[in-house]
């Protein structure tokens, strides 16, 4: 009796340590579904390879006094008048994460705008420096984010207000403006030098 007893053991923790052996051959061969393996993006523009964007109308209209182009990554992504490695999240009318964009503000209310207002309240504030691009005068500030989106997003941003356009008869301010987290968030590929390469590039025509 004893015999039997020890011989149904020994089957039984060989049993046992075959499926454990198995399960863990199986383990090794499955890959989950849906995953794939961690590879390392990078999004930074190659030297010399760049698209070019061209500004000549503006809600369907071409009566512009001064038309301009500007060359950008041309593996960046380009939504109207916004920029970005990556694809552009439009979030509503006023939230885009986009780390550059240009606007178009109607000189007489520019005062009242968030840009006003990001530029007098910026917790770092550099002396203000005045340039000129393509013949065009521009003010060139370099911010710190004062939190515009509900924190201390603390970013550096920098803008370039630049000259007034008449377009139907109406004057509209030129902005150009970079910022280092867009809606407080970190966008890989997304540098200050980038931005600058393209205000270089920036040219004028009627």
């Amino acid at each position: 009796m004893m015999k039997k007893l020890l011989i149904i053991f020994v089957v039984s923790v060989a049993t046992v340590i075959g499926y454990v052996l198995g399960s863990m051959q199986a383990e090794e061969q499955i890959t989950p579904v849906g995953t794939t393996p961690m590879t390392s993006i990078t999004t930074a523009p190659q030297t010399g390879d760049t698209k070019t964007f061209v500004f000549d109308s503006f809600h369907g209209s071409a009566d512009i006094s001064d038309k301009f182009r500007f060359q950008y990554p041309a593996n960046w992504f380009n939504d109207g008048q916004y920029f970005s490695p990556h694809k552009i999240q439009f979030y509503n009318k006023l939230n885009v994460k986009a780390p550059i964009y240009f606007d178009l503000v109607q000189a007489d209310v520019f005062h009242l705008t968030e840009l006003q207002y990001q530029i007098d309240n910026s917790k770092k504030r550099n002396p203000d420096t005045t340039g000129i691009l393509d013949g065009k005068k521009f003010t060139k500030y370099d911010l710190t984010d004062y939190g515009s989106y509900g924190g201390d997003s603390a970013g550096r941003v920098k803008i370039f207000v630049g000259p007034k356009i008449t377009i139907d008869g109406v004057e509209y301010v030129l902005v150009f403006h970079w910022e280092e987290l867009p809606l407080a968030e970190y966008v890989q590929g997304n540098t200050v030098e980038v931005f600058d390469a393209m205000m270089l590039s920036l040219q004028f025509y009627h």
